[in-house]
């Protein structure tokens, strides 16, 4: 025996030493690839793989047996229902909920004027100062209330204003431009509702104006009107 194995003493083994009498150095462990377990490593992606397939396989399973007692379950008379039920639900979600006891809903904003009369009295009349009369280019009749259309006409007007005055912004231009402009053209054309009209008022003076009879048109702010 060399002074090489003598050295190793009984750990050595003639079939370790290399051919130039040193340790011969050990193979790897069957699987290893440098420190890395590839075998451990594949055997464990294969189980989660496996499980994996099982439980889809079980959820699919499931899935038919629970979509044939739905199908079962699901007769005509309980399809009828559902869908009744269904329409309730969203009937309550687009419809507003109903005021409960000491809940107010919310108001509408309180009139300005509370009747045409008062709009045209203290708004068209002073306002709106025109030059009307038989020799003038345009009509006015103090009783205005007494010609339906010349009415309706004023009413819309005072409508109109009502709710445009809440736009800060552009409401009183709209209400000119797209209204007050146009029904008082068609009210004070010569051959308008107030064509027979020998109403006068000069350059500057306000409209001609004669109070309705009482009580035609109430306050509607008056909770009593």
């Amino acid at each position: 025996m060399s002074d090489v194995s003598a050295g190793l003493g009984e750990w050595a083994d003639v079939d370790d030493l290399a051919a130039d009498g040193t340790a011969a150095a050990a193979d790897p462990a069957p699987g290893l690839v440098g420190s890395v377990d590839v075998a451990g490593l594949a055997a464990s992606v294969l189980d989660e793989t496996v499980a994996e397939e099982v439980r889809r396989q079980v959820r699919k399973q499931v899935s038919l047996v629970v979509a044939d007692a739905v199908a079962a379950a699901l007769t005509p008379e309980r399809l009828a229902e559902v869908r009744s039920q269904a329409t309730e639900v969203a009937a309550a979600e687009l419809s507003p909920e109903p005021v409960g006891a000491g809940e107010s809903a919310e108001q509408p904003p309180e009139l300005y004027y509370g009747s045409i009369d008062q709009f045209v009295r203290e708004m068209i009349v002073p306002v709106f100062r025109r030059q009307v009369g038989e020799r003038a280019a345009r009509r006015w009749a103090a009783e205005w209330w007494r010609n339906a259309e010349a009415i309706i006409r004023l009413e819309a007007l005072w409508r109109s204003w009502e709710h445009l005055r809440l736009d800060p912004a552009t409401g009183m231009s709209v209400w000119l431009r797209d209204h007050a402009d146009h029904h008082l053209a068609v009210l004070m054309d010569p051959d308008g509702p107030f064509k027979k009209s020998v109403d006068e008022a000069r350059p500057g003076e306000p409209l001609p104006y004669t109070a309705p009879p009482e009580g035609l048109f109430p306050d509607l702010r008056d909770p009593e009107a």
